[in-house]
């Protein structure tokens, strides 16, 4: 039976919490995922006054991430939440190893999400000539329309979300462009991470039309390159049932140690 207290609160009011568990892990979290997150209610565990940890449920009950510090009895506390919020399932990464362990704990279906990849240092990255007629470059403000509309094509990415989206990876020059002329065919994009640096999550976009043409290794070899010189550690993702996607990346040079695995309880 846990003593502990489950309160509504904020991720900023629990900032410091998700610095200690961030640094614990084994590997980085795939930037797209951290921001699911954020995005979640968060909640803090209480002991007496003290915040002991926390967790985030998204609105459909899902939890996504589980802290507690050391010292305290996480399996309790973390039944406690299952029933206090009615909590349906979690989505964990491997590499969240006491908050996976508790899902296993506790699962009664589980399947593979996405597979997480890293490019280790010492891996020989080839230096990119992209095919004559093609440009990869920075997208700049003037060009927003034209990556949201390449974007709403390409992967039905919603309007509303993709001109707030594009335009703060803009402003911080972490969106780039492969074009034909003035076509965009493709896009790259580059975030550092503010929370857990030197990583940096990589992604690409091909145009339907185009894919299957070694454009997206071609892209992410450029900004592995790029990465390098700026001295950060490229991250990404992908589904497990993308296999184009899967091929791409490992063809440039990264490989998958870690998965994010959807679990029910």
């Amino acid at each position: 039976m846990s003593d502990h207290k489950i309160q509504k609160s904020t991720a900023e009011e629990l900032s410091s919490l998700k610095q200690d568990y961030l640094g614990g892990l084994i590997a980085p979290i795939d930037g797209m995922w951290a921001s699911f997150v954020s995005m979640a209610d968060h909640y803090a565990i209480m002991c007496g006054e003290d915040v002991v940890g926390y967790t985030a449920i998204n609105e459909e009950q899902i939890m996504l991430r589980f802290y507690v510090k050391k010292g305290h009895d996480q399996a309790a506390v973390f039944a406690q939440i299952i029933d206090e919020l009615s909590v349906k399932g979690a989505v964990v990464a491997t590499q969240e190893i006491a908050y996976l362990s508790l899902c296993m704990d506790n699962q009664k279906s589980i399947s593979v999400n996405a597979l997480l990849y890293r490019c280790d240092p010492d891996t020989e990255i080839e230096v990119v000539k992209f095919p004559d007629g093609l440009d990869f470059r920075g997208i700049t403000t003037e060009e927003l329309q034209t990556a949201i509309d390449f974007a709403v094509a390409a992967i039905g990415a919603p309007e509303d979300w993709l001109r707030g989206y594009y335009s703060e990876r803009i402003a911080d020059e972490e969106l780039f462009g492969l074009w034909r002329g003035e076509i965009l065919i493709a896009t790259g994009e580059c975030r550092p991470s503010a929370d857990q640096k030197p990583y940096a999550d990589l992604g690409m976009v091909v145009s339907a039309e185009c894919r299957g043409q070694g454009l997206a290794t071609a892209i992410l070899r450029e900004m592995l390159n790029d990465c390098r010189d700026r001295a950060l550690s490229p991250i990404c993702s992908t589904e497990s049932t993308n296999v184009a996607a899967r091929k791409a990346i490992t063809n440039a040079g990264f490989k998958s140690q870690t998965r994010i695995l959807e679990v029910g309880f």
